[in-house]
């Protein structure tokens, strides 16, 4: 999890921050260890190309490794590596017109309190930091403008203040509510240079308020005194 100012940033996206605790959980005495760090890195890095080349050009078993958790965790940036492809990990090839774009960005979704000894200051409880099971996806910068925006929140989530998470939650079950048979459209993946974005498919958002939603009951169930969730 990104907890902004209040926390010392643990790394980029979700996937990366599996990928290196297991690294971790393995030890530097694990001939794959280097080959999970390396990953974390370059995910975190954005240089996709680089990334792509070392999960091919790496044993069978810790490719389909990352691959799986790159796949789950942060399934844009899989999009961005692998297109549309299906079946076994290991017969992927990553697409031909990947770039090292060393761009970090991306948003997700947080849960906070006020400071029990200053009301100026949004803060967490200790156990939810490390808490997987709590954690939502990492969306890019134009995913969690287009996901708020669908929920009538402020899209620019950097000036996006904390929001009450039982109204977040009531929200989302409604749009839910609003949206059951009507699956969101397809959005083709578009090309700016070496600049790849979209390639949501049908469903996608509906797939994310109910992620969303489902988390957000789960950490107010398991942190009562979790009263916002912000978005950074």
């Amino acid at each position: 999890m990104r907890f902004h100012e209040f926390q010392e940033d643990k790394g980029s996206t979700l996937a990366s921050r599996t990928i290196s605790r297991y690294a971790d959980e393995i030890g530097p005495d694990s001939m794959d260890y280097e080959m999970f760090k390396k990953t974390a890195e370059l995910l975190d890095a954005g240089k996709l190309r680089s990334l792509a080349q070392h999960i091919y050009y790496s044993d069978t078993s810790p490719a389909e490794y990352v691959m799986k958790v790159i796949s789950k965790k942060d399934p844009e940036t899989f999009e961005k590596m692998y297109g549309d492809q299906e079946g076994y990990f290991s017969l992927m090839k990553p697409r031909k017109d990947l770039s090292d774009s060393e761009i970090q960005e991306g948003a997700e979704m947080i849960a906070y309190h006020k400071h029990p000894k200053d009301n100026n200051l949004w803060t967490f409880p200790d156990a939810y930091k490390d808490d997987e099971e709590v954690e939502s996806p990492y969306m890019s910068n134009a995913s969690m403008r287009q996901f708020l925006d669908a929920l009538g929140y402020n899209p620019d989530f950097e000036d996006q203040s904390p929001v009450p998470a039982k109204e977040f939650i009531a929200r989302t079950t409604q749009w839910l509510q609003k949206n059951i048979g009507k699956r969101s459209p397809e959005e083709p993946v578009t090309r700016d240079g070496n600049m790849i974005s979209g390639g949501k498919p049908e469903g996608h958002m509906n797939q994310m308020v109910k992620a969303h939603n489902e988390i957000a009951r789960k950490i107010i169930a398991k942190y009562p005194e979790v009263t916002h969730l912000g978005f950074n």
